[in-house]
């Protein structure tokens, strides 16, 4: 009989979900207030992050069995105390691992903090940050061979914020950096970010980009705007896409060859048709291509990006 421990699979995009009064108790008292929290009214259970508008548990992936089992089936209705817990609890996740016949898992934040980067207030995005990532190395620390966390950037205020806290979640025993998706009006290859890409380098650790995360407009509101499909639509490819494209063009694995990236639950089909339409742009109009690359943009994507998915047959 094979050994679960030895012989199982590694999922490269698992979740946790956050303790519901894991800012109410741990963030700076200047922000305690402030601090993102669970509502319980009548009909559900809400996230509340101060400058954002609430919105429904149940949302996460967290919930999924339960969503294709017919049990959830409206966003509304859904109780934090709920989920398994396994999502907040180490050694009840370790038990849910030997049941999925999993070996470790790469683990990344649930509603709450795949929302932060849409704060607006620098410090208090900041701080929630700092908790998230402290807790998340805790949670780790209980089996670090099998509990791989991704600590998460902090993108308001100064990049060197973000630098600083690359460097000290690394310290932490965290096994990735995550930076978002979408970043509004900015690009990865701004100068701004030059120190940024510096500090990941000199880390070595893989550097996360998980799909659906933006410093624009929270993907909860733009669900309710745009509508669910469309919304699956924009956040599981578009997003995705245009950061992947985006990186390559701006020649940020060129001038950082030890940078490693990872595309996160945005799926594998649409790659093989990006990186065609990339490199037959730089073969056939390579004059007019700013900044110059030196290889085929696909050379950059073998070498230096990894993507996860879910269930992609085209891919």
């Amino acid at each position: 009989m094979s050994d679960i421990l030895t012989d199982g699979y590694v999922s490269a995009d698992g979740h946790v979900v956050e303790p519901a009064d894991l800012w109410t108790t741990r963030m700076d008292r200047r922000f305690r207030d402030r601090a993102p929290r669970i509502e319980s009214r009548p009909e559900a259970d809400y996230y509340v992050i101060d400058g954002l508008a609430p919105f429904a548990v149940g949302l996460e992936g967290v919930t999924m069995e339960d969503k294709i089992a017919g049990e959830i089936t409206t966003v509304v209705g859904h109780r934090h105390a709920e989920t398994r817990p396994g999502a907040w609890d180490p050694q009840a996740r370790l038990a849910d691992q030997q049941l999925d016949h999993l070996r470790a898992e790469m683990l990344y934040p649930g509603a709450f903090g795949l929302q932060f980067w849409t704060i607006t207030d620098a410090e208090y995005q900041r701080e929630c940050f700092r908790v998230y990532n402290d807790w998340l190395s805790e949670f780790c620390a209980a089996a670090p061979d099998r509990l791989l966390g991704a600590g998460l950037l902090p993108f308001r205020g100064p990049i060197a914020w973000a630098c600083e806290e690359a460097r000290r979640a690394a310290d932490t025993g965290l096994r990735s950096l995550s930076i978002p998706a979408d970043i509004a009006d900015q690009s990865y290859a701004d100068p701004e970010f030059i120190p940024l890409w510096e500090t990941l380098q000199d880390l070595g650790l893989p550097v996360s980009i998980h799909s659906g995360t933006t410093t624009g407009e929270p993907f909860a509101t733009k669900f309710e705007r745009i509508g669910m499909g469309m919304g699956i639509v924009n956040t599981k490819i578009s997003l995705p896409m245009n950061v992947l494209a985006g990186l390559i063009w701006g020649a940020v694995p060129q001038r950082y060859p030890r940078l490693r990236f990872v595309i996160v639950e945005g799926g594998i089909g649409w790659i093989a048709s990006l990186l065609g339409l990339m490199d037959h742009w730089w073969t056939d109009h390579y004059r007019w291509m700013e900044p110059k690359l030196n290889e085929l943009p696909s050379s950059y994507f073998r070498r230096q990006f990894w993507a996860t998915f879910e269930d992609d047959r085209a891919g």
